[in-house]
């Protein structure tokens, strides 16, 4: 009896909110020519005993899961709005219901004896050089065909030289219907019996090189004069949203210059030992460097960021993170009085495209901030030489826009219609 009782509330309330909604002027083909907001619905006596707000929401929300549940259940209920909706097609010739009152349109068609549905209602582009487009469906005996083609594009050339565009329906092995130069802006209409159960088949021919466009819309009848089309459209709502992005940022984190002394110099060193640290970062990506030996290794590094619109060491520490395949050549040289030695402290992953004075590494998540050890050395008696080191390192900041969104809600109808 509780169950009962718990059923009848959910049904009561879901009309007590208003079946005003359940059935609106339908849009398009058929325009009705009475509001149906008249229609007499279900009377409960729950109407001004549940409350409105979220209470509310969530009961109709169960009377929906409801009525697709029990649908055979609710054939007495919906009796007197069956009734009305039976009067008001027959008066506007059209009416809209929702995607989950489907088994009304079952009641309805039972009662109506007569069903019709929509075979298509498509925009196709046909082929060119005479090759036929094909549409099949399936037809049974004495079920009736209507149809309206329009041809929205075809060029003029074509259409001068090779005509129209030429349509034809065959019901098995016989023509019921053929139209030939069919040209732009042209719209027909017909309609034919099927004699035998065969498949029904459209052909749109177009001959000439180039292409056209055609509007077509095929419905048939079961023996009645009802039409019965499933809708689905949508509801875009914007509205401006706050939400977290992440940038990826490549930052020069060192720059330094040093002179090393030749050998015989005992005022001035000829070693130079100097960690490689990236700290401060946040949310480490990778990090790199650049050792140029020379004046002239700066002064061709000094030319490549001229030409190119950020720092060489940042395009470099870029192409090699994301691993775009065209990795930039930094300069170098190499010089048998210099060696050059790097002591990794990190696990960090070496780059493919890394040389002994230019090097990229992805980050290992226990990585911390001293990376490594540069040692320079200068075994020339002789020379000095200035080396520059640059330092980079690559992190993602997140943080928090304003953006404009656009969401879709997506909502299924069922038009019920008569046929003129």
């Amino acid at each position: 009896m509780t169950k009962k009782y718990i059923f009848i509330v959910f049904l009561s309330f879901l009309f007590s909110i208003g079946c005003k909604s359940l059935l609106t002027v339908t849009e398009g083909e058929f325009t009705p020519s009475v509001s149906l907001n008249e229609l007499v619905t279900p009377e409960t006596d729950l109407k001004s005993k549940i409350g409105k707000g979220s209470l509310e929401d969530k009961f109709t929300r169960e009377a929906e899961a409801l009525i697709k549940a029990k649908e055979a259940d609710l054939s007495s209920y919906y009796e007197n709005y069956l009734d009305s909706l039976k009067v008001k097609l027959k008066d506007s010739g059209s009416v809209k219901i929702k995607g989950y009152e489907g088994f009304l349109v079952n009641i309805l068609s039972s009662e109506i004896k007569d069903d019709t549905i929509y075979l298509a209602n498509i925009v196709a582009e046909t082929e060119s050089k005479g090759t036929p487009i094909s549409f099949q469906y399936n037809a049974l005996k004495n079920e009736n065909f209507y149809f309206e083609i329009e041809c929205l594009k075809n060029n003029a050339l074509s259409e001068l030289l090779y005509g129209g565009i030429d349509v034809e329906f065959i019901e098995g092995a016989e023509v019921r219907y053929q139209y030939f130069d069919l040209k732009k802006k042209d719209k027909i209409k017909g309609s034919f019996k099927v004699l035998e159960d065969n498949p029904v088949v459209l052909n749109v021919t177009k001959s000439g090189f180039s292409k056209g466009a055609i509007k077509v819309k095929v419905k048939k009848t079961l023996g009645s004069n009802l039409i019965v089309e499933k809708v689905t459209d949508s509801l875009k709502k914007t509205q401006m949203v706050i939400k977290e992005v992440a940038d990826t940022l490549y930052h020069l984190v060192d720059e330094k210059q040093y002179t090393l002394a030749p050998q015989l110099d005992i005022t001035n060193g000829h070693q130079l030992t100097m960690p490689l640290l990236v700290e401060d970062l946040d949310n480490l990506l990778g990090w790199g460097f650049w050792i140029g030996l020379n004046e002239t290794d700066v002064e061709n590094y000094a030319k490549l960021l001229e030409e190119l619109p950020e720092e060489p060491l940042k395009i470099f520490a870029h192409s090699e993170l994301v691993k775009s395949g065209l990795s930039l050549r930094l300069p170098q040289t190499q010089n048998e009085n210099l060696i050059i030695n790097f002591r990794n402290f990190s696990k960090d992953k070496l780059s493919l495209n890394s040389t002994g004075t230019y090097s990229f590494f992805s980050v290992d998540s226990l990585s911390k901030d001293i990376k490594g050890e540069l040692r320079i050395t200068n075994l020339s008696k002789l020379y000095d030489y200035m080396i520059t080191v640059k330092t980079v390192g690559v992190n993602i900041v997140k943080s928090k826009v304003e953006q404009e969104e656009t969401t879709y809600t997506i909502n299924e109808y069922i038009n019920i219609s008569v046929v003129e």
